[in-house]
């Protein structure tokens, strides 16, 4: 059985960033992993993700389309709660 590789979708400095948006990515039923966040946490310090090329936000080859989507309206605010928005109605 051929496995769906993993492909970067996007990269952040700070992985609470990429961990976010991994989770935005999940809640839309894409398939996302966020690697190299543990070597950040590690070193105490975001500038280690600058040598590295930030904390990446992986998806599965098949559906880098939909989460390049996500990415767009993510990045455009469709995704922002605003000030009026209540947690509990």
């Amino acid at each position: 059985m051929e496995q769906d590789p993993l492909v970067i979708c996007t990269r952040y400095l700070l992985p609470l960033e990429a961990e976010i948006f991994a989770a935005r990515l999940q809640a839309d039923g894409i398939e996302a992993v966020v690697i190299d966040s543990n070597i950040v946490y590690a070193n105490g310090a975001f500038h280690t993700s600058l040598g590295m090329g930030g904390v990446r936000v992986m998806v599965p080859a098949s559906q880098l389309a939909e989460a390049q989507r996500v990415l767009a309206a993510y990045n455009a605010g469709e995704y922002a709660i605003d000030e009026s928005f209540d947690p509990n109605p």
